[in-house]
């Protein structure tokens, strides 16, 4: 033994290439062990990696088919409610119209008293004021039909976003 270790101390290289044997001797056998069980690790992982595809995968065509026919029932309210909104516009707009048949025929100066002496003569001049009352009345009738179609659009507005806001909260 005396003989191997001076052997050893004498000369570096041989103390350089058992160092080197007994860490790949250490190596090998602990390594395979190491190598066995780091294994098995990695089989356990691929096969959770396995399973969470397989369930991110079902849950994503879930999730898309819900998301279609949300959008189809969506698009179902909406055509509903522009189809309120045509047809309570196409009602106002007759509604109007036979309002404004029905003011035309009429005068908006009374007739003069029928004991006056001069019926065209009176503190104005009755076509001017007549003109005029009718322009007036045009105008504020735009501005009323207008304000009604916007109220009209607004209560149809309202109305979808409740049953939206009612079908959030399901």
């Amino acid at each position: 033994m005396s003989r191997l270790i001076g052997l050893i101390t004498a000369n570096p290289a041989v103390l350089l290439w058992m160092a080197l044997g007994a860490f790949l001797l250490g190596l090998s056998s602990g390594g395979a062990g190491a190598w066995w069980v780091q294994g098995l690790r990695l089989s356990a992982v691929q096969a959770e990696y396995v399973g969470f595809v397989a369930t991110t995968k079902a849950e994503g065509e879930a999730a898309q088919k819900l998301a279609t026919a949300a959008a189809t029932e969506d698009k179902r309210k909406k055509e509903n409610s522009d189809h309120d909104y045509k047809t309570t516009i196409a009602s106002l707009n007759a509604d109007i119209k036979r309002l404004r048949d029905a003011r035309s025929g009429s005068r908006f100066v009374p007739a003069a008293p029928s004991g006056s002496r001069r019926v065209d003569l009176a503190c104005f001049d009755r076509d001017e004021l007549e003109r005029t009352i009718r322009e007036f009345d045009t105008t504020i009738q735009g501005l009323v039909d207008e304000g009604s179609a916007d109220a009209v659009g607004l209560n149809v507005a309202r109305f979808w976003a409740a049953n939206i806001r009612k079908i959030d909260a399901k």
